[in-house]
């Protein structure tokens, strides 16, 4: 099949799905996931419940593996393994307790008054955690093939040895954070494969680094969007 036609069929699958993310009896799995995991996720009700269905309908289809860049607690981490099942291997990447990198100028006036107003509730003291919690909260499942890489980005996902990736979501919200994400693990992305952006639409820097890669490697890949909340994404069409 073609780029073009796997790009169509996929954004009719997305139009489908989308219209149902919020009805039946997966949505009422997916709350329960949310209500189960949500102690360890900063993600609202809705958008959680369409990260779920956006990462169920693309694990129909395809094999692979399913990675996340940045996942703090572990709320989202947890709940994709429950869809994923135990027959998927599961690569997780944090700094954990070194919390988010120094925002840059690159990454907007906005990103740097966040990282500096240290008393505001929604600092979250800089997003830092423990590994080992993350470690217990998805270890529950008993998956065999769960690997938790702790660090910065920089040194550990350069490193990425795993299989063929289905299913990507990157959670690093800086410029810096999200190109190595893309430099080195878009390309074990498989084709029809995709790339949940979390930060988009929350900071300059995730939306620069996504658009300067797609043009410095003349990607064709097509940004997508999902579900009530908008959810954007990457489909990945070449390979």
């Amino acid at each position: 099949m073609t780029a073009w036609y796997e790009s169509q069929r996929f954004l009719r699958k997305l139009r489908r799905f989308s219209a149902g993310a919020s009805a039946g009896a997966e949505h009422a799995e997916h709350l329960e996931l949310f209500r189960r995991f949500s102690p360890y996720s900063l993600i609202t009700e809705d958008l959680f419940c369409d990260n779920l269905a956006l990462v169920r309908e693309r694990l129909r289809d395809l094999d692979g593996a399913v990675v996340e860049c940045g996942t703090w607690k572990g709320g989202m981490a947890a709940a994709m393994m429950q869809l994923g099942g135990p027959g998927r291997s599961y690569h997780f990447y944090d700094s954990f307790e070194g919390g988010l990198p120094q925002a840059t100028p690159t990454d907007g006036e906005d990103a740097m008054t966040w990282q500096a107003a240290t008393d505001d509730p929604l600092y979250f003291d800089n997003l830092r955690t423990r590994a080992e919690d993350f470690r217990a909260l998805v270890g529950e499942a008993g998956f065999p093939a769960v690997h938790v890489h702790e660090g910065w980005f920089e040194d550990t996902v350069p490193r990425y040895d795993g299989e063929p990736i289905a299913v990507l979501r990157l959670d690093g919200d800086w410029y810096d954070s999200t190109m190595v994400c893309l430099d080195h693990l878009y390309p074990h992305v498989k084709a029809d494969g995709i790339i949940i952006l979390d930060d988009y639409d929350a900071w300059d820097g995730c939306s620069r680094a996504v658009h300067d890669y797609l043009s410095r490697t003349k990607s064709t890949a097509r940004l997508r969007r999902f579900g009530d909340t908008g959810i954007t994404l990457l489909h990945k069409v070449d390979d």
